[in-house]
């Protein structure tokens, strides 16, 4: 599935605009729904129990800040509480495929997150992530443990992410069909501040290394979030690249909306 996103977007963009100020006029909230702070770290967090959460994800990219290749990725996110500790999450995501800025059907991802204790009951705070991911039309499966740590120090709040990727694809050649694996670790390092409940400013890091590729990528930038009340937040990133393996610069946007 394709569409032009030149006469798609602004339709698109117009009807989650008006479905967020439903959500966000229509229901009253005590508690932020899984706000995030970074657009890439993942932090100590979860959903409560019974929660219901939609998260939309816009990242754009340019290989180059002299006219390269640009990139978009767009995700839709549907996010569970199944404990207060244990969640689970979906994910739809669309990408651009190259051919004039067409944006088609990219993969199916399937989310779960653990916090083995109350924040800031342990020296540090763990939280175990898997994600398993099914490309579209493509036999290639990723499956991503990561594994959460974090420290708050008043309203100072540090995150740690460490994630060996492994990517699984099947291929046949001469009859014969063969299963390839390949390694991707991957990593991110966020510090926020809380400067009112609802602004948080601060700077992350990120980055992988595919050991088929034999790169190295490495982000690193600003990091702001905004909760203008219990049903509504939006985080971004803007990142630069630090390597020459790794795009110049990425945009990621992502607006929470509690259900």
């Amino acid at each position: 599935m394709t569409f032009n996103p030149s006469r798609q977007a602004p339709r698109i963009a117009s009807l989650f605009a008006a479905a967020a100020a439903a959500l966000v006029l229509g229901h009253a909230g005590t508690a932020h729904a899984d706000r995030r702070a970074f657009g890439y770290t993942y932090e100590y967090n979860t959903m409560a129990e019974g929660g219901l959460d939609l998260e939309l994800w816009n990242t754009q990219s340019r290989s180059t800040f002299d006219g390269g290749t640009a990139g978009l990725e767009w995700k839709a996110e549907l996010e569970y509480g199944i404990t207060d500790h244990w969640d689970i999450a979906l994910y739809q995501v669309f990408a651009q495929d190259g051919r004039e800025g067409a944006v088609a059907y990219d993969e199916t991802s399937l989310e779960t997150r653990y916090r083995f204790a109350e924040r800031g009951q342990w020296p540090v705070d763990v939280l175990v992530y898997l994600e398993l991911a099914k490309g579209f039309g493509a036999t290639k499966w990723d499956v991503e443990p990561k594994l959460v740590l974090a420290r708050d120090l008043g309203k100072l709040s540090l995150n740690l992410n460490l994630a060996p990727e492994l990517q699984f694809s099947r291929t046949t050649e001469a009859g014969e069909t063969s299963l390839d694996v390949e390694l991707e670790p991957s990593w991110a390092l966020g510090a926020s501040y809380e400067v009112s409940p609802r602004w948080k400013v601060g700077a992350e890091t990120f980055g992988a290394h595919p050991f088929a590729e034999k790169v190295t990528e490495a982000w690193a930038g600003p990091a702001v979030s905004w909760a203008p009340s219990a049903k509504l937040w939006v985080a971004s990133t803007a990142a630069f690249g630090l390597t020459d393996d790794s795009d110049a610069f990425a945009l990621r946007f992502v607006l929470g909306i509690g259900l």
